[in-house]
């Protein structure tokens, strides 16, 4: 059954892939531990268009070694583009990582590249 929120949720998917919508305003409260929401909202934080590296995760959180563990907690994300881990590349400036496939991080990456100074 659709909700108001699937519904909401729906409309804000659909106007970010068409590069009308930069910030998802929606109730976000993904199940996981303690370290995962710290890398989960981190994740959030990171402005549309930008990318930031595991390392850079993992400093935003207060623990430089823990790279690895941001990774699999990226893997845990159970909300992908809404809370968006396809903004999360490797120090090298590689991609690196997606449970949707790398082939859709990069699409994600370039509507955002090719929006960011748009509306």
């Amino acid at each position: 059954m659709e909700t108001k929120l699937l519904k909401k949720a729906n409309q804000q998917l659909q106007e970010y892939l068409k590069g009308e919508r930069k910030i998802f305003d929606l109730p976000l409260e993904p199940n996981g531990t303690e370290f995962q929401q710290k890398v989960w909202n981190s994740l959030q934080k990171i402005p549309y268009g930008e990318t930031n590296s595991y390392k850079d995760i993992a400093k935003s959180i207060g623990n430089i070694k823990a790279c690895r563990a941001v990774g699999m907690a990226n893997n845990k994300n159970p909300i992908l583009i809404f809370i968006p881990c396809h903004r999360v590349i490797g120090s090298n400036g590689k991609l690196v990582g997606y449970a949707g496939g790398l082939n859709v991080k990069e699409k994600l990456l370039q509507i955002e590249k090719q929006n960011i100074y748009d509306n």
